[in-house]
């Protein structure tokens, strides 16, 4: 309602009723201008906007307050109305049928003949069933049937083509390590090692999926929903990394940064990309002035990651050590999905050492300081956005770029106001990457090198390139999709009364009176619990 209209709804300097100049400052609708999942409940100055005079003309289909808009609006109400319980069983739902779907995948690649290794003899149909997971393949080789515990006894064994891990050392940081180790201790085979660890994986996959419920409501069956949990969910462990992320970011929410920071410190020792994200978290503090929250998070990211890695990193260093130098002496190979195998097949393994964290490096920075720059906005520092657009650019410039990587991306997705059609584009060249990729490893095996899965392999390779590349702008440039202090919200007025708040439930799923992300005052985020 306009700034000169009284409290009984007529205008002050007398003028005829608020409608007109409700209707006159509302922004038009277009119905191509939908955001994935992001649910609206109309204006309340639209339910006085509807009568029309007699001789009003009919609406066109350029009209925006067409019956599509009108479709959209009644939709956005019907999903508000919606319980968040509702919502969060709705979202773990679709990921566990997800993630047996991954299982049925993988599936053609189990039993029931095995070798003296406890290896699979349909293991041989993974490129041409496109049932290959890391998980299987490393049954072998990592120490893991003989429950040889990682990395104590381990180390790295320069070679040709990168080298080799032997004795027990693990390509992956120390938890994803142990985590493996875990899972085969009660299997003798591949095919039961597989099915422990989707166990075991299931509650990080939920709990990823249930933590973007709790943050941003439908949403997060952006996540749940993808093709990509069926394709690799049960393809490597980046489930446990997810979790520690979306962790981070409810925590952060509840302005716990503290917290956060300590989860994106456990999830560096998981896979690597996490610990990114504690840089834009602490500029995000600093931007608040929070001086006593940028310290927390410094320490509690740091001892996080320092509590799990110094016993491994104490008793053998040479075992600890061996992850990161089998990583950096990996070649830019047809297995790395890589921009620089395909563009520049020639560089050598070296070459790519320095100038791929020099780009990187470039990006990060440029993604920084755009993010400081947008400090000055009501919202705060972006770290979200910035920490997107950062992995975008890792991704793109890294010499490897393994198929499960989409997972990383995902929850971004649903973090940030995005429309649908990047999500389907994103997830359309990742498929056509994933089926070409394994049916051009199976002409390979045949004899072959060329014909439509290669092509397939290349414009996988070159789409997702492009998109990251697009992606980081838009990302960096993005508002989040849910208010950081709805979950603060809703969580107090639940203590507080013993029980679930009884008001009004915001369109992300979530119960809260504040207003949208990018609207709070600067002062609502310069401050922070002891978490």
């Amino acid at each position: 309602m306009s700034d000169r209209t009284g409290k009984d709804g007529t205008a002050e300097d007398g003028t005829a009723d608020s409608t007109a100049s409700a209707a006159a400052d509302a922004e038009p609708t277009d119905p191509d201008d939908v955001e994935l999942f992001t649910h609206r409940a109309p204006p309340a100055s639209t339910a006085t906007a509807t009568t029309e005079p007699a001789d009003a003309p009919a609406r066109t289909r350029a009209d925006p307050a067409g019956p599509a808009a009108a479709i959209g609006n009644w939709f956005q109400c019907r999903m508000a109305m919606v319980r968040p319980e509702t919502v969060l069983w709705v979202a773990l739902g679709v990921t566990a049928l997800t993630i047996f779907g991954s299982y049925l995948m993988k599936r053609p690649c189990l039993g029931p003949s095995y070798n003296e290794f406890g290896n699979s003899a349909n293991f041989s149909l993974r490129y041409q069933k496109l049932c290959y997971s890391d998980i299987q393949q490393l049954w072998t080789g990592r120490g893991i049937r003989e429950h040889t515990f990682p990395y104590l006894t381990g180390h790295y064994l320069p070679g040709e083509r990168g080298g080799q891990l032997v004795g027990g050392a693990i390509e992956y940081p120390v938890v994803t390590g142990v985590f493996m180790w875990l899972a085969g201790l009660a299997a003798s085979t591949d095919s039961e090692y597989l099915r422990i660890s989707m166990l075991l994986l299931l509650p990080f996959g939920l709990l990823t999926a249930g933590l973007l419920a709790r943050l941003a409501g439908w949403r997060a069956l952006i996540f749940a929903a993808a093709p990509a949990l069926v394709l690799y969910g049960l393809y490597n462990w980046d489930f446990l990394a997810t979790a520690c992320v979306a962790g981070a970011v409810l925590a952060w929410a509840r302005q716990r940064p503290g917290l956060a920071a300590g989860l994106l410190g456990l999830g560096t020792a998981i896979k690597i990309y996490p610990g990114f994200f504690v840089l834009p978290l602490l500029l995000e503090r600093l931007a608040a002035r929070d001086y006593r929250g940028a310290t927390r998070v410094t320490a509690a990211a740091g001892g996080a990651w320092l509590a799990v890695n110094l016993p491994i990193l104490l008793k053998n260093p040479g075992g600890w050590w061996a992850t990161y130098e089998f990583q950096a002496n990996r070649e830019a190979d047809l297995t790395t999905n890589s921009i620089w195998y395909w563009g520049l097949p020639k560089i050598t393994t070296s070459q790519l050492n320095h100038l791929t964290p020099v780009l990187i490096g470039l990006a990060w920075l440029v993604a920084l300081i755009i993010g400081w720059w947008r400090s000055r906005e009501p919202a705060g520092y972006p770290w979200i956005a910035v920490s997107a657009a950062m992995l975008c650019a890792f991704l793109l410039f890294n010499k490897v770029h393994s198929p499960q990587y989409t997972l990383w991306v995902l929850p971004f997705f649903v973090l940030l106001r995005v429309r649908w059609g990047w999500w389907v584009a994103y997830l359309a060249a990742d498929l056509t990457l994933y089926i070409g990729l394994f049916r051009w490893y199976y002409d390979i095996t045949l004899g072959g090198d060329q014909g439509v899965a290669k092509q397939a392999a290349i414009v996988g390779v070159w789409g997702k390139a492009v998109l990251l590349g697009l992606l980081y702008v838009l990302f960096l440039c993005s508002q989040l999709a849910f208010s950081p202090d709805s979950s603060t919200a809703a969580a107090e007025s639940e203590s507080e009364s013993g029980g679930p708040a009884d008001h009004e439930y915001t369109t992300s799923g979530a119960s809260s009176s504040t207003p949208p992300a990018g609207s709070s005052a600067p002062a609502a985020r310069t401050t922070s619990s002891s978490g």
